[in-house]
C-alpha cells in the first residue's frame, strides 16, 4: 500500500496504522529464523505484511539474522562451542549453521525445539542469511512485503553490512520497501555519505532527541535537511527511562508528520497501548504478536 500523497510506503493515511512482526515474528516461532519469516506469509494481503529483523555479520562476511551480542540467548552455543559468550562475528556462517536457534524458544509452558541436535535440527531454525529471507518472501509474495532491517553492533562491520543490504535491495528491487535502522550514528553517517536518496533509514537516538527538542520548541523545520525517513522508538509513559517523555503523544506525531516523517513504535504487545498509539496517529507498531494487535485495532 503506497501512500499516494507522500509516495512513502511507511507513512499511511491517518487511521490505517501498520503492523510489523518484531524480530521476524518471535511470538510465533524462534526469533529471526526462517521459520519466523514463514509465519509472516499469511499477512501477504494485509497491512501486516511488514517484517522487522536484526542483522549481524559473520566472520566470513555473511549477513545473518540475529539480535543479541551473545549466541547463548537463543541457541545451544555454549554447549556446542564449549564456552559461553560466543558472538556471531567470531564464527563463520557454516559454523553457525550447526546451532539450534530454537533451543530457548518458549511456546506456552514448553520448549518445542529444545534438545534437537545435528541433522535433527530443521533447516528453518538454523541461523538464517538475509539473502535467504528475500529469496523466500519475494518468491512466495512478489513485490508485496516491506522490511525493517536493524543493524546490530556495527563497528567495524557497518560498511559491509550496509553495502550487502543495498546489493540485495537492488537484486530484488526493494528500494522503496526497506528501512535500514540502527542505534549507531556511524551507520547513519555511512548511509548518508554513500547511499543518500538510495536507502531509507531511521533516525538514530541523537536525532530522535533533536527532533523531540524541536517539537517542544515548536521550531519550523521546513528548510531543514532531514536525512531520515522515520523515527523508531519505544513508547514510554513517564516511567523514568530514555527521554522520560510520552513519545506517543498525538501532538508529537502530528509535528513529525508535517515534515513527512513516519512514526514507528516498538515493542507494542498490549492492546491498550496499540489502541492509544493508533488513535494518536502512529504509522507503524512493531509487535511480537501481529494477530493480537491487528485484532485490537480492528476491534
Amino acid at each position: 500500500m503506497l501512500n499516494e500523497d507522500t509516495g512513502v510506503y511507511f507513512l499511511p493515511d491517518y487511521g490505517n496504522t501498520l503492523i510489523s512482526s518484531h524480530r521476524s515474528g518471535k511470538g510465533a516461532a524462534p526469533e529471526n529464523t526462517l521459520m519466523a519469516i514463514k509465519s509472516n506469509l499469511v499477512y501477504a494481503s494485509s497491512d501486516s505484511a511488514i517484517i522487522e529483523m536484526d542483522v549481524q555479520l559473520t566472520k566470513d562476511g555473511e549477513i545473518v539474522l540475529y539480535h543479541s551480542l551473545s549466541l547463548d540467548e537463543m541457541s545451544n552455543s555454549a554447549e556446542h562451542f564449549g564456552k559461553e559468550g560466543t558472538t556471531v562475528f567470531s564464527k563463520t556462517y557454516d559454523e553457525l549453521r550447526e546451532l539450534n536457534m530454537g533451543e530457548n524458544f518458549k511456546s506456552g509452558d514448553s520448549y518445542p525445539y529444545r534438545g534437537l541436535r545435528g541433522e535433527d535440527i530443521p533447516d528453518d531454525i538454523r541461523i538464517t542469511a538475509l539473502k535467504d529471507v528475500f529469496a523466500c518472501v519475494e518468491s512466495e509474495a512478489p513485490d508485496t512485503y516491506r522490511y525493517i532491517i536493524e543493524i546490530k553492533y556495527p563497528h567495524p562491520w557497518a560498511p559491509k553490512i550496509v553495502d550487502g543490504i543495498y546489493a540485495l535491495m537492488q537484486e530484488y528491487d526493494l528500494a522503496d520497501r526497506v528501512i535500514v535502522a540502527s542505534f549507531w550514528p556511524d551507520v547513519s553517517y555511512y548511509i548518508d555519505s554513500n547511499y543518500a536518496g538510495k536507502i531509507n533509514r531511521s533516525a538514530n537516538p541523537f536525532e530522535i532527541v533533536d527532533l523531540y527538542g524541536s517539537y517542544l520548541r515548536n521550531e519550523d523545520l521546513s528548510d531543514a535537511d532531514i536525512a531520515y525517513t522515520c523515527l523508531q522508538m519505544p513508547y514510554y509513559w513517564d516511567d523514568g527511562m530514555l527521554l522520560v517523555a510520552n513519545l506517543g503523544k498525538a501532538s508529537f506525531i502530528d509535528y513529525a508528520h508535517k515534515y513527512g516523517i513516519s512514526m514507528q513504535y516498538w515493542t507494542i504487545n498490549s492492546a491498550e497501548d496499540a489502541k492509544y498509539l493508533a488513535d494518536a496517529g502512529a504509522d507503524l507498531l512493531m509487535t511480537d504478536y501481529p494477530d493480537r494487535i491487528r485484532d485490537a485495532l480492528e476491534d
